[in-house]
């Protein structure tokens, strides 16, 4: 899986960078794929979810950590920050997000998270159920179509993975309002909830 090298040194590269700032994250996006579940899976960017600083409130620290590694920085359309960087010859963009206008996740899934190692640097990171759940959430046909695709993978003896479905309806029930809706979704697509 070394056509996911440029995530594992991007992840190393900002991870170290954060670290050294205080800055606690958690992996939070499809990255979680290749990088934990070694899935093969091309994520096309990494998502890192901010635990105890603002991208919009601390704007300067992540400027002065962009200038200070020589990454490009910009502002998502949620007013969130992204950094671009170069690794392995490739462009890899990173965004780093945080609670706000549509972007929710509760502290519940950011507190039970589990922890990779990818060379010297320790990560947390969403679980796979997690990220079927929110990714349900997301109610947008790229989700939908990403739902169906992890089905197929965890159809497929090669992988050897499993998903703790009693675990998925503890998140589930964080988002009451849409609990219906996610459950349908993941149906759907070809994760049996019930």
């Amino acid at each position: 899986m070394d056509r996911y090298r440029k995530y594992r040194e991007g992840l190393l590269h900002i991870g170290r960078a954060l670290q050294r700032y205080g800055v606690e994250f958690v992996l939070v996006g499809s990255a979680v794929l290749p990088l934990v579940y070694n899935i093969d899976y091309d994520p096309l960017d990494v998502d890192l979810f901010i635990i105890n600083k603002s991208t919009i409130l601390d704007y300067e620290l992540f400027e002065k950590i962009a200038q200070e590694n020589e990454w490009d920085m910009g502002t998502t359309d949620h007013g969130t920050i992204y950094f671009e960087m170069v690794v392995s010859g490739e462009l890899l963009k990173i965004d780093l997000l945080e609670n706000i206008l549509d972007i929710y996740i509760p502290s519940q899934i950011l507190e039970n998270t589990i922890n990779i190692k990818i060379d010297n640097l320790y990560v947390k990171s969403i679980k796979l159920e997690d990220l079927l759940v929110l990714k349900a959430k997301m109610a947008t046909k790229d989700a939908e179509d990403f739902i169906a695709n992890i089905a197929r993978i965890l159809a497929d003896p090669k992988y050897n993975i499993s998903i703790n479905k009693t675990y998925i309806k503890s998140i589930i029930d964080l988002f009451s309002s849409e609990k219906e809706n996610i459950i349908d979704r993941l149906n759907k697509n070809g994760i049996y909830i019930d």
